[in-house]
C-alpha cells in the first residue's frame, strides 16, 4: 500500500467499495432517466420525482441534520412541488411556474424552523442543508425542457452520458499516480462520453464536447464533496450522493441549449 501524503491518513480515502457503489447508482440513475426523457417528458419528470423522494429520505441522515422528520418533509412537498411545476406544464415557457414553487419550498423550510421544538440547535445547517437539496432538484426538473425537443433529448442525453462515464473515472482515481488527477480524468470521460452521443447523432461536436466536460467536471465535485462525510460508509446516504451527483448536471444541457443550440428551447 503505497504512503500517505503528508497530512492524510489512508483511512480519510474514499475506499473502492464507497467508489464503485456510487459509480453503479450513478450508472443506474443516468440510464433510467435518459431512457425516459427519449420516452416522454412526463415520464422524465416522473423518474425525477422519484430522484426526489430518495433524496428526501436520506438527506438529513447523510448530513445528520436535527429535526429529520421536518427534513423529510420539506424537501418531500418542496421537491415534488418543483417536479409538478415542470412536468405538468404543456406550452412554454416550461418553467413558469418553477419559481413560484421554489419560492413556497423556501417558505416552507423557515416555517419548519419556527415550529422546531428541540431549542433549534443547529438551526443554520438545518436551513442551508435544506436549501441545498431544493436547489439540487432545481438543477434537476431543468432536464425537462430540453426533453420537449430532439436537440434538447441529444444534449441531454450527452449530460447524463457524461455523468455515467465521469463516475466509472473516479475508480482510477484510486489509483496513487492518478489520485490528483482525478477532476482532469472525469472531464476527459465527460467530454468523450458527450462526443460518442454526438458523432452517434451527427451534432456538433465542439458544443457536445463542452457540454459533456463541463457535465462530468460538475457531477465528479458533487460527488468529491459528499465522499467524505462519514454517513456515506452506509448505504442511504451512498445512494442521496449518487442521485444527486446525476441531477446537478441538468443544469448544463439547459444553459449550453440556451446559448450554443437555440432550437434546442423555442420560443
Amino acid at each position: 500500500m503505497p504512503d500517505p501524503t503528508p497530512g492524510e491518513r489512508p483511512a480519510d480515502r474514499p475506499t473502492r467499495g464507497l467508489v464503485g457503489s456510487l459509480a453503479l447508482v450513478v450508472l443506474v440513475v443516468s440510464g433510467l432517466l435518459a431512457l425516459a426523457a427519449v420516452a416522454a417528458p412526463w415520464l422524465l419528470a416522473v423518474g425525477l420525482a422519484a430522484c426526489t423522494v430518495v433524496v428526501a429520505w436520506g438527506w438529513s441522515g447523510t448530513f445528520g441534520l436535527p429535526s429529520p422528520r421536518g427534513t423529510v418533509g420539506v424537501l418531500l412537498v418542496g421537491g415534488l412541488a418543483l417536479v409538478t411545476a415542470v412536468g405538468v406544464r404543456e406550452e412554454e415557457p416550461w418553467l413558469g411556474w418553477a419559481p413560484a414553487a421554489l419560492a413556497l419550498a423556501m417558505i416552507a423550510a423557515f416555517v419548519h424552523q419556527l415550529f422546531r421544538r428541540d431549542g433549534r440547535p443547529r438551526v443554520v445547517q438545518s436551513i442551508s442543508s435544506v436549501v441545498l437539496g431544493l436547489a439540487l432538484v432545481g438543477c434537476g426538473i431543468l432536464m425537462v425542457p430540453a426533453s420537449h425537443t430532439a436537440e434538447g433529448i441529444a444534449l441531454l442525453l450527452a449530460a447524463l452520458g457524461a455523468a455515467g462515464a465521469s463516475s466509472l473515472s473516479d475508480l482510477l482515481g484510486l489509483w496513487a499516480p492518478l489520485r490528483g488527477w482525478a477532476m482532469a480524468l472525469a472531464m476527459l470521460s465527460g467530454g468523450a462520453a458527450a462526443l460518442a452521443v454526438a458523432l452517434t447523432l451527427h451534432a456538433s461536436p465542439t458544443t457536445w464536447l463542452v457540454l459533456g466536460v463541463a457535465a462530468g467536471a460538475l457531477s465528479h465535485a458533487m460527488r468529491s464533496v459528499l465522499v467524505g462525510l462519514p454517513p456515506l460508509a452506509h448505504p442511504r446516504p451512498r445512494l442521496v450522493a449518487g442521485v444527486v451527483s446525476v441531477l446537478v448536471v441538468g443544469v448544463v444541457p439547459y444553459l449550453v441549449g440556451l446559448a450554443f443550440v437555440p432550437s434546442a428551447f423555442p420560443g
